[in-house]
């Protein structure tokens, strides 16, 4: 059956569950990051996008109250909620709904609904309550990631719920996006009574995952139940650590990309070391040199990413133990014949899966951390050697040409005592000589004299003794 084409719906909502990271753990404390007002701003545009002008003022509500918590549950306006209804168009229904602003913990959230007020609306009319998928993470760009939830009642009998699930995203995101982003329906359970599907695309980045409940209210307690709103604090806070976790194993994937990168170098450090041998004694010592000041910086990097490995783990396993803390509230908040099975999958795949793949990460890449010290160490005990070797050479020089031009000096300094007097017998040559020249020959023919003698005595044991 064609549910797209011919389903009705009544009194449909569509809900962002978006969330934004406030403070980081690299910045000073209480510090929040760059961009941690993105989604008010992001509502602010959507306001003006859907002609909500109540929306837009949505910054300047919680800049007047400073950020500061009215209750435990950590709502951010005085208010909790900020209603609205948009600009009514002839081409479209008219839409309405509520903003509820969150802090949790070093986090913002973000609860916007958007309903239509009416109790029979087509299918495909859905597509009002996100036009120009409005709501999806590559347009709300939560740093945490978010997750929208369909709640609406079908009208009329439905045989294939399934189907009729399907033909919901189709109504809400398009046909094309759909096929585009590859989003397909993973899990069904039930929820207060009534059947839920969720449906997502397996994006590790956050801000292209697209994470969608579809709740048809099918029983009869359903209403009542969501009602009460007892099951809204476990929901989002539930919420919140999926999108944490999702987080974290995406930063942990770029974290392990950038170590293996960070490895490759190493290794090209290895294959150049290795083919050093055919080079002179200079080159070698000139690129040991750079490399001294290179492979340190990659070393530290390499450091850097096997901690946050760490910590993205740790973050991992915090966040499932509070999962499964919410998940045991919302079990008690249903009712018996409730299925809340594909949300136990996922805390199974971020305690087995994701803990053990970083696990295994950091198994292979930790030997790396030994190499590059063990590359460092064995580098600048060789630069050190051919330092200490060209030391001790330019020692033995300056020695060499002390005593060379000092015992020149010294007899340049006795010969001119005694121009006056013939330092030699006299030999009648046909043009005499200078007695300024003379004594600047016997002064050059003393200082290559005892430069010899001088190097001669400085000259290491064993190269004497290689020479005799």
């Amino acid at each position: 059956m064609d549910y797209f084409s011919t389903g009705k719906i009544a009194y449909p909502k569509l809900t962002l569950y978006a969330f934004h990271l406030k403070h980081s753990l690299s910045q000073k404390p209480k510090i929040p990051v760059k961009n941690a007002n993105n989604l008010w701003l992001k509502c602010q545009q959507l306001g003006k996008q859907l002609g909500i002008p109540k929306l837009e003022t949505l910054p300047e509500l919680i800049e007047k109250a400073n950020n500061k918590k009215t209750s435990i549950t950590g709502e951010i306006l005085p208010e909790r909620l900020l209603k609205f209804t948009a600009i009514q168009h002839q081409q479209n229904l008219h839409l309405s709904g509520e903003a509820n602003p969150l802090e949790i913990h070093n986090t913002y959230a973000l609860d916007l609904t958007l309903r239509y007020p009416y109790p029979e609306v087509k299918l495909a009319d859905l597509r009002g309550l996100n036009p120009d998928d409005c709501l999806l993470s590559k347009n709300i760009k939560a740093s945490l990631g978010q997750t929208l939830v369909f709640f609406a009642q079908p009208v009329g009998k439905i045989d294939d719920e399934q189907a009729f699930a399907d033909a919901c995203i189709k109504a809400l995101l398009s046909e094309k996006t759909v096929r585009k982003l590859k989003i397909y329906r993973q899990h069904q359970g039930q929820l207060l009574g009534s059947p839920i599907f969720e449906y997502e695309n397996d994006a590790d980045s956050p801000e292209e995952q697209c994470h969608l409940l579809i709740w048809l209210n099918t029983h009869s307690l359903t209403t009542e139940l969501e009602n009460k709103g007892e099951y809204y604090y476990p929901l989002i806070d539930l919420l919140l650590c999926r999108s944490k976790i999702i987080y974290a194993r995406s930063k942990a994937i770029w974290c392990y990309e950038e170590a293996r990168s960070a490895y490759y170098k190493l290794e090209r450090y290895k294959q150049e070391f290795k083919e050093q041998k055919n080079n002179s004694i200079d080159s070698k010592f000139d690129n040991f040199n750079q490399w001294l000041q290179e492979i340190p910086e990659s070393s530290f990097n390499y450091v850097d990413y096997l901690r946050d490995l760490e910590l993205h783990r740790t973050t991992i396993q915090t966040n499932s133990k509070n999962y499964r803390l919410y998940l045991d509230k919302l079990n008690k908040i249903g009712i018996d014949s409730d299925n809340l099975e594909f949300l136990f999958n996922f805390l199974e795949l971020a305690e087995d899966t994701f803990v053990e793949q970083i696990n295994t990460d950091l198994a292979y890449l930790t030997p790396g951390q030994n190499l590059f010290d063990q590359m460092i160490g064995t580098i600048r005990g060789i630069v050190e050697l051919e330092q200490a070797k060209r030391d001790r050479s330019l020692e033995r020089t300056i020695q060499v040409l002390g005593i060379a031009f000092g015992g020149g000096a010294i007899v340049s300094g006795v010969v001119t005592g005694h121009i006056d007097k013939p330092f030699a017998p006299q030999i009648n040559f046909k043009y005499p000589v200078h007695p300024l020249v003379s004594s600047l020959l016997w002064s050059v023919l003393a200082t290559v004299i005892f430069g010899l003698v001088a190097w001669w005595v400085t000259q290491p044991k064993l190269e004497r003794n290689k020479q005799k």
